[in-house]
C-alpha cells in the first residue's frame, strides 16, 4: 500500500506544478485585463504572445484565402490603432499535461518572469522530468501504480517534494515580482 501511495504522491506533485504555473500565468493575464492595457502598453514579450497565441489563429490554416488574410490583418491593425484592450485567453497557455523542465523554461522566457529558482537547474530538471515521466506513464496506462512505485524510494519522494516546493515558491515569487513591478508593460 505504501508503494502505491508513493506513485499517487508523484501525481499530486505534478498537479501542484501544473496548477501553480497555470495560476501564476493566469494572474499575469488577469492584471493585463484589469489594467485594460492596449498593444502599445505591453512589453515586447507580451505583444509577441498576444500575436502568436491569440491573433495568429486565423493565419495558421494553409488553405486560407488571401482575401481572408487581408481581412484578418486589417482587423488586427485596426484593433492596435484603435487602442483596443488586449485580452490574453488563458486557454492559450501552452500547458498540456506534460509540463516538464524544458516547457517551464520556455514559459519563463516567453513571459519574462526571470529570477532565482532556489534549486540548481540540473537538479530541478531531473526531478521535473521524473515527475512528468511517472505522471505520463500512469496517465497513459503504460505502467500500473504498483509498477511505478517500484521506481520510487520514499526518501527520494520526500527530497523531490521539498525541492519542488522550494522551486515553485521561488518561481511564484518571480511571477509576483513581475506583476508588482509591471514587467508586462513597456
Amino acid at each position: 500500500m505504501q508503494k502505491i501511495l508513493q506513485s499517487h504522491c508523484y501525481l499530486l506533485l505534478y498537479n501542484l506544478v501544473e496548477s501553480s504555473i497555470r495560476n501564476g500565468i493566469t494572474a499575469i493575464h488577469d492584471v493585463i485585463l484589469v489594467e485594460q492595457l492596449t498593444y502599445k502598453d505591453l512589453s515586447p514579450k507580451i505583444k509577441r504572445l498576444w500575436l502568436l497565441n491569440d491573433k495568429s489563429k486565423s493565419f495558421r490554416d494553409s488553405y486560407i484565402k488571401k482575401d481572408n488574410v487581408a481581412d484578418n490583418l486589417q482587423e488586427l491593425i485596426k484593433s492596435v490603432l484603435d487602442d483596443e484592450m488586449v485580452l490574453l485567453d488563458p486557454s492559450n497557455i501552452p500547458i498540456s499535461g506534460n509540463l516538464d523542465a524544458k516547457t517551464i523554461k520556455e514559459l519563463i522566457d516567453m513571459y519574462g518572469f526571470f529570477g532565482n529558482l532556489g534549486v540548481a537547474s540540473r537538479e530541478i530538471d531531473d526531478i521535473l522530468n521524473f515527475v512528468v515521466k511517472i505522471r505520463c506513464d500512469l496517465a497513459h496506462g503504460n505502467v500500473s501504480f504498483c509498477d511505478a512505485s517500484s521506481q520510487i524510494l520514499w526518501s527520494k519522494l520526500v527530497d523531490d517534494k521539498n525541492k519542488l516546493v522550494k522551486y515553485l515558491t521561488h518561481l511564484l515569487n518571480n511571477i509576483d515580482d513581475y506583476i508588482q513591478n509591471k514587467k508586462y508593460r513597456i
